[in-house]
């Protein structure tokens, strides 16, 4: 009977061990199958990092490409796709840097393109167009950026009264970027991207005194001048309670007028055009040196006077600084239209070399 009870007391403690075996068993498979899944994903993460990584990294050079290229060409469109993504652009005011960024990577710089866009934007394309900046001299060109879901609304708030210059302005818009002329905001008050341009008397509200409950960008051609020549442009931001916002700053020449339009703050625009102004700076000293050598090369005669002239009245540094500012804009647009004439002097005369 002894044996009989130590047996069945043996044979319950190795029944118990070989449950115990099991569960722990089980338990073990359980955790190596959640350590080989934890494994399987970060390898699927890994690879994704790095394709979008990869993918990003493409984005930027094809966009750098096109940017840079821009830089050689004017009234030129392209447009560039890929996924959809986060695409920024920033201009540094402190430093004159500018740079742009796709999703989470790295920055890219661009040191000397002038380039007006919406800060940030989420697309899958960039539609880009270029005009030459002028002045009397070529400076290099201005590239704007857009995206396919942006429309540009050159707003009229008369439908009686006609005005001349949205419709020269609808006119020269390349048909590739979208953009509309209207008499009413109604139709376009569910769109997000949109930028609404009008003039001086023409703007949604009471006449344009900024009462509208819409963010705008207000053009007033400079007195006696035509639309491209050189004026203001007010960026109006809407505020709560009706307490708008206008921000006031200057434009001179056609290429200058579209990077206020494409730009979509005072801020932006204002950094850009300061890094433009110092380029013009630079270009106005090599015309310069430029002329010197022909001057002293010519002898006595109309061909010489026009570059002493021009030396004396046009090509001359800015008053006391580079910025954007009134003074500054209005100096330069006069010497535009007299470099543009007296270039054609040199020429009518057989003078040899242009001002440029």
């Amino acid at each position: 009977m002894k044996n009989v009870k130590n047996n069945k007391i043996n044979n319950n403690k190795r029944s118990r061990r070989g449950v115990i075996d099991a569960q722990f068993n089980w338990i073990f498979v359980m955790i190596a199958g959640f350590v080989i899944f934890l494994f399987i994903i970060g390898i699927v993460l890994s690879q994704k990092s790095a394709a979008d990584k990869q993918t990003s990294i493409t984005v930027i050079n094809q966009i750098t490409a096109l940017l840079k290229g821009k830089q050689q060409t004017s009234d030129i469109y392209s447009e560039i796709t890929f996924p959809r993504t986060e695409v920024t652009f920033r201009c540094d005011p402190d430093d004159g840097t500018f740079n742009f960024r796709i999703g989470n990577s790295v920055t890219n710089q661009l040191p000397v393109e002038i380039i007006f866009a919406p800060q940030s934007t989420s697309t899958n394309k960039l539609m880009v167009w270029s005009q030459a900046f002028m002045t009397g001299f070529p400076v290099g060109a201005f590239t704007y950026i857009t995206t396919a879901d942006s429309i540009i609304l050159i707003f009229n708030n008369s439908e009686d009264n006609r005005n001349e210059y949205a419709e020269d302005l609808f006119a020269d818009l390349p048909s590739n970027i979208t953009h509309k002329y209207i008499t009413s905001l109604s139709d376009y008050s569910s769109f997000k991207k949109r930028r609404i341009v009008c003039f001086e008397g023409y703007c949604p509200g009471n006449f344009g005194t900024g009462t509208a409950d819409a963010d705008y960008l207000k053009i007033s051609p400079g007195q006696g001048s035509g639309l491209y020549d050189y004026g203001n442009v007010t960026f109006h931001k809407k505020g709560s309670n009706g307490a708008a916002t206008n921000s006031v700053m200057p434009y001179v020449s056609k290429a200058g007028l579209y990077g206020a339009i494409f730009s979509d703050s005072r801020d932006y625009y204002t950094c850009q055009m300061s890094r433009a102004m110092k380029q013009f700076e630079i270009e106005r000293s090599i015309v310069e040196r430029r002329l010197f050598l022909i001057q002293n090369n010519l002898g006595e005669g109309e061909c010489r006077t026009t570059i002493n002239s021009t030396l004396d009245y046009q090509i001359i540094p800015m008053n006391s600084d580079t910025k954007l500012k009134w003074s500054n804009i209005t100096d330069l647009n006069y010497n535009i239209k007299a470099l543009d004439l007296r270039n054609i002097n040199l020429g009518f005369n057989s003078c040899g070399p242009g001002i440029y």
